[in-house]
């Protein structure tokens, strides 16, 4: 009975700590501990709480603990204290050795001096606290992260390198792109075989050809104002794309990088390049932006069914999603947003209430205010439209749009009383959008407030309920450009 006392104590523990990291979004910090007290264990957890880490921990005592939790799973950082009966720190030490594994460990003890400390550090460890000054733990375990990002940094860079130099000599062998050499006015001196297929000639009549021969004049007058800038300035030339003209004159696409090629003294004696056959990605490209023009279209035409049934439910609120579509297609414009967040916005604002198709029409078209009760019954829809939304592969967040269309950032909306940065910015700004159309537009309960109206409650609610770059932007469509809502 203890013991299922005890388990539900640490499950409702485990609830409260998953709701604290969402809560407060502190980094997880997953921490080896080679400790045989209890006591000493939740003190480091509780100051590396306190350093602004979520520590997510296991405890060993032994060498056969520790090397088997070692291959368990990922650590960030391992804690070790100097003496463990029958076991100690120089072991853990030889022992992390033994795996290879990039692991930062850090000797917490109490009962070393500094001579025996840095021994440890000399052996292998990376540091050492004193058990009388922990609250050293929090930057030293930061300090030894942040090196270790750094090494792993370096060995990406290494094998970035080594990747790098393995496809150069890759081409050299001729396999995959070509590789060329030419003199300083662009005739072929050197090639390797792939090149010969690309461009479709044999080795023989390549040798020596010049690129005017297989290229149109407007490529050719390209070609060498490319060649002329690497060798004046020395720099390497940047990704050139353009089309040659094969032995059986048909036309390929190819794209070239390419540097100066100089002898032995430094002096510039021709140009070397690599060459990719893009023909077919270029062609891929063009049926994919085809496709991608009709997937849009076809979107749109669905996101206008949608939008139409619902307005057929409540005749009184028809056109308010497509003029909180176009005020918020505006705000997004006038806040330079990328033109493919702003298609996403607009399709999400479009349908935005599309959760009202669950609530009763009586409702929704009573002339009246609503009861609390009947405002209760509303208020899901944000989640009853995401619910419908969740599993359309969309190209953009549209549930999750329309799910936080009536958060507030400071917590106050609803569903998920999210604030702040945890709210997106394409929905903070239809939430603006649909509060000033909502405002200025008639409502079976009551007439239009009006358009000042709808301006002075984003304005006094600026920095409180709405974000305040997209109250300004709204302010600067009404009062400078004179943006109107349309009837």
């Amino acid at each position: 009975m203890r013991e299922a006392k005890r388990t539900t104590r640490m499950t409702n523990y485990a609830s409260r700590d998953m709701r604290y990291e969402e809560r407060t979004m502190l980094p997880i910090l997953r921490v080896l501990m080679i400790e045989d007290s209890e006591d000493d264990a939740a003190l480091l957890i509780r100051i590396l709480k306190k350093s602004g880490y979520e520590p997510e921990t296991q405890r060993v005592q032994t060498a056969a603990d520790m090397t088997s939790a070692l291959f368990d799973r990922p650590w960030d950082i391992l804690l070790c204290d100097y003496h463990l009966p029958g076991f100690g720190a120089l072991d853990a030490i030889a022992i992390l050795k033994k795996t290879n594994l990039d692991i930062p460990l850090i000797i917490v003890s109490g009962a070393i001096g500094e001579e025996t400390a840095l021994d440890c550090i000399h052996r292998g460890a990376s540091d050492y606290i004193m058990k009388g000054n922990l609250p050293r733990l929090g930057l030293a375990v930061k300090r030894e992260l942040e090196n270790k990002d750094m090494r792993v940094k370096r060995k990406q860079n290494e094998e970035a390198l080594r990747v790098s130099e393995e496809k150069y000599r890759t081409i050299l062998e001729s396999i995959g792109e070509g590789y060329y050499e030419a003199d300083l006015t662009g005739n072929f001196t050197f090639f390797n075989d792939a090149l010969c297929r690309i461009w479709g000639y044999p080795k023989d009549e390549l040798m020596g050809m010049n690129n005017r021969t297989y290229t149109d004049p407007e490529t050719a007058k390209k070609l060498y104002e490319a060649h002329r800038k690497v060798y004046e300035t020395g720099m390497p030339g940047k990704l050139f794309d353009y089309e040659i003209i094969n032995k059986d004159h048909t036309k390929r696409v190819v794209q070239s990088s390419f540097t100066l090629l100089r002898d032995t003294g430094g002096q510039a004696i021709g140009f070397r390049g690599i060459v990719r056959d893009i023909t077919e990605l270029t062609l891929m490209d063009i049926e994919r932006q085809k496709s991608l023009v009709q997937v849009s279209k076809s979107l749109e035409a669905t996101i206008h069914a949608m939008a139409v049934t619902m307005e057929s439910r409540d005749p009184y609120t028809a056109g308010h999603q497509k003029r909180v579509a176009d005020l918020a297609h505006a705000i997004a414009e006038e806040m330079e947003m990328e033109p493919s967040r702003i298609e996403g916005l607009v399709m999400a604002s479009t349908i935005h209430d599309l959760g009202k198709i669950s609530i009763p029409a009586e409702i929704l078209t009573k002339p009246a205010k609503l009861t609390a009760i009947e405002y209760e019954i509303v208020k899901p829809h944000a989640q009853s439209g995401y619910d419908i939304l969740k599993d359309i592969d969309f190209p953009w967040p549209i549930a999750r749009i329309i799910l936080e269309h009536h958060e507030r950032i400071d917590g106050s909306g609803y569903p998920r009383h999210l604030k702040g940065n945890d709210i997106l910015l394409e929905s903070k700004i239809l939430t603006v959008a649909d509060v000033v159309e909502a405002m200025a537009s008639h409502r079976p309960y009551r007439p239009s407030l009006g358009i000042e109206s709808a301006l002075d409650e984003i304005v006094r609610n600026r920095g409180v309920l709405y974000e305040p770059d997209i109250v300004d932007a709204c302010l600067k469509l009404f009062k400078e450009k004179r943006f109107s809502i349309s009837a």
